[in-house]
């Protein structure tokens, strides 16, 4: 009888195994199913995926007279929270720039959707505080204030987590007091996306963050298209960003030709979307 009791408690505990492991697998597929980058403007891209979703540099009234506004229709439905704009985890923003940030739209988009976090850096943040009933959404701001050549900022929300490091604005040494962050937004163990902002493309700037380049790895990058035509900017993304995966972005409305002649993927059109894999290969 002792024999059987045993045979039978070694059965249950190998189906149990077997049953999680099988959960586990499951999970790691899920989380890349259905995951996808979808263009907004500019540098806006909605991440979408079953663990979370994060919207990059979405609300911005300065196109400079060449860059992409967010349309009309899309902006309504962000703010709405009409699919696949509804269940944000958190608006993340590069920098506090007139073509990348309003501080009046983020204001609002918060007091209507409280379960959605700010994560941006300190010199945006200050712009939103300085708005009447701003202190409604205080506990919603999560502001990353670094120095160039801090080691990375991480934070951690719901299932997502979110890495930051200070690279200086395009233009560098120009504008260095422009706190322009390199995002990367984990969605779990599998699935990683970086967003450059208008990072400069000299190489001065990751070389030093090399550790933090290939911990993960990155499924997909969003340079602004300019490090698709620098001469370090093509050598960073290839050697240090290593994604298997790139996306060029802040592209002009009448596209460079040396962008064009250039033959990397970027976005230009509001809607266009692509498939984010494993592989890196998705459209």
């Amino acid at each position: 009888m002792n024999m059987m009791r045993r045979i039978a408690r070694l059965l249950i505990i190998s189906l149990v195994s077997f049953y999680s492991l099988a959960i586990f697998a499951h999970s790691e597929k899920r989380s890349e199913e259905g995951a996808a980058a979808i263009y907004l403007g500019n540098e806006a891209v909605l991440i979408s995926t079953p663990v979370g979703k994060v919207l990059f540099d979405p609300f911005f009234h300065n196109d400079y007279g060449s860059y992409q506004f967010v349309p009309k229709g899309m902006r309504e439905s962000i703010f709405a929270g009409k699919a696949p704009y509804d269940d944000i985890t958190a608006i993340v923003i590069s920098h506090a720039h007139g073509d990348h940030f309003s501080a009046e739209d983020t204001l609002a988009y918060l007091q209507k959707h409280k379960a959605t976090m700010l994560v941006a850096p300190k010199q945006a943040i200050v712009l939103v505080e300085a708005l009447d009933e701003s202190g409604a959404v205080a506990s919603q701001f999560v502001p990353v204030e670094l120095s160039v050549g801090d080691k990375p900022a991480k934070q951690s929300l719901k299932a997502i987590e979110i890495e930051s490091v200070r690279i200086p604005h395009a233009g560098w040494p120009n504008r260095k007091e422009i706190a322009n962050l390199v995002h990367r937004v984990s969605f779990g163990e599998s699935l990683s996306v970086i967003h450059m902002g208008d990072a400069d493309p000299n190489d001065i700037h990751f070389k030093p963050h090399k550790e933090h380049w290939e911990s993960k790895k990155n499924n997909m990058a969003f340079p602004p298209y300019w490090f698709y035509t620098s001469t370090q900017g093509g050598m960073i993304l290839d050697q240090r960003i290593k994604a298997l995966k790139t996306i060029g972005v802040h592209v002009p409305i009448d596209v460079p030709a040396d962008l064009k002649n250039h033959g990397g993927d970027y976005f230009s059109k509001p809607g266009e979307q692509r498939e984010i894999t494993k592989s890196g290969l998705g459209e």
